[in-house]
């Protein structure tokens, strides 16, 4: 057999096994095998990756991911029950219910609910957590569970198959806008296999369905219209970006510098660009709240928000030492104390790189909200898989290559689930972010010319 011919049956092959990894995940496995769940994602990873090396034509592979995502359509998530959830808000906007303002707990026994047969089976399975809360889901992620639910009713495999057509919409959305990017900043248009054929991004978000697809559809709308100054078009993205997942806000102060086009700070034609952005993104997003405003919204969400930040915690990296420091110093667990100043820290870091420049260009902008979004992160009290889609997904539009470690190795994370209940191994966690801290630091001093566009290293 020629080297050609090798090559050849090596990348069918790759595929192939690539095609059954996703299947004994997506309708064999359970979450609580964790380690032949790791070991098949760690071996999705290394092919994903040999693929990527092959030669293989750029188009054919961003097929090849679709071909990946399309393999679930038919199964229901195994590795998160939040989708429950989502179904469950989408059938109470159907009901003409508002879900801001109902606990699952509280409602579940009304005629109207009891009335919908998918209902017992919702609430049984979305969990205690989410069922004594309100939900905190924007306005667009509502939209389209209401959508969903008008179009497969009580159905729960054509929910799930909705909500899935909905997230390979978005992600080839996301793939076109991602694109035009890449080819204006002069990189690598293959970059984008790293966020498009990542077994995380796969699984997390086309298998398990959580919507940052769609909010980084939005974003990455927002970049590119905001790279070719159309203003008010990046603005109307990036509030459909909020609109979806909350988290990009914490963007909105970077914007600031990025906009001024004169050597001097706070001149009057840089105000007014940004007042033009932030006033059409919050007028949008006031729009987008109005159809589910109450007088009770305001309040009840910021309190299931406020519980994020002070009552939850999961696969964390500082907080969890700051946490065995204060059980050494007060015998209890400190996170109420912790959980409100950590968010004031990475509030800080925020201002300071917005403040600290005059002026910025379209890169130094994706540097600084990777570093933003990952200062987040290392800062939480709580990091599931799917929040680090993030970063990863700012990462492709930078020559750092850190975020590819972490969407491997935070499948760590999944060791926590056992056939009854949650116990974190804390091992596996230090392991998780002590290799990913060591290869950020490491390529930050290795592109110190670079990472100095943050002017934190410089």
């Amino acid at each position: 057999m020629n080297l050609k011919a090798w090559h050849f049956w090596m990348k069918s092959a790759s595929i192939l096994l690539l095609c059954f990894i996703y299947y004994v995940i997506g309708y064999e496995l359970e979450r609580s095998q964790f380690w032949l769940l790791f070991s098949l994602y760690s071996a999705a990873f290394g092919l994903s990756i040999y693929l990527y090396r092959s030669g293989i034509r750029l188009k054919f592979l961003i097929g090849l991911s679709f071909l990946f995502k399309l393999i679930f359509l038919v199964s229901i998530p195994e590795l998160s029950q939040d989708f429950y959830r989502f179904i469950w808000d989408g059938m109470l906007n159907s009901l003409g219910l508002n879900p801001y303002l109902h606990l699952p707990s509280e409602i579940v026994k009304s005629d109207a609910v009891n009335a919908e047969s998918l209902s017992p089976m919702l609430y049984e399975n979305m969990g205690s957590l989410s069922a004594n809360n309100y939900s905190t889901y924007p306005p667009i992620a509502q939209l389209i569970y209401s959508l969903t639910y008008d179009l497969a009713g009580a159905n729960l495999l054509l929910n799930v198959m909705y909500l899935r057509l909905f997230h390979l919409l978005a992600e080839l959305g996301l793939v076109y806008f991602s694109l035009k990017i890449l080819k204006k900043i002069n990189l690598p248009q293959k970059q984008i296999l790293f966020f498009i054929m990542n077994p995380l991004v796969i699984l997390e978000l086309s298998f398990s369905l959580h919507f940052e697809g769609v909010m980084l559809l939005f974003l990455a709308l927002s970049l590119y219209y905001l790279y070719a100054c159309k203003i008010y078009i990046s603005a109307l993205g990036f509030a459909a970006a909020v609109a979806s997942k909350l988290l990009p806000l914490m963007f909105l102060p970077l914007l600031f510098p990025y906009l001024n086009k004169r050597l001097k700070l706070l001149n009057r034609p840089q105000l007014l660009t940004y007042l033009k952005f932030t006033g059409v993104s919050l007028l949008s997003l006031i729009l987008a709240y109005s159809f589910l405003w109450d007088s009770d919204l305001l309040f009840k969400n910021s309190r299931t928000l406020a519980l994020y930040f002070t009552s939850f915690e999961f696969n964390a990296s500082f907080y969890y030492l700051l946490r065995w420091i204060g059980f050494q110093w007060s015998g209890y667990n400190m996170i109420g104390l912790f959980g409100k100043i950590l968010p004031v820290i990475t509030l800080a870091l925020i201002l300071f790189l917005s403040l600290r420049h005059k002026k910025i260009n379209f890169k130094t902008l994706v540097y600084s909200m990777l570093f933003i979004a990952t200062a987040y992160y290392l800062l939480s009290t709580t990091v599931h898989p799917w929040y680090i889609t993030l970063p990863l997904f700012l990462s492709m539009f930078t020559p750092f290559k850190y975020m590819l470690l972490w969407s491997w190795l935070v499948f760590l994370s999944y060791s926590a689930y056992k056939i009854e209940g949650v116990e974190e191994n804390h091992w596996l966690i230090g392991l998780q972010y002590a290799a990913v801290v060591a290869l950020m630091l490491y390529e930050g001093l290795k592109n110190r010319s670079l990472f100095s566009r943050i002017r934190f290293l410089a």
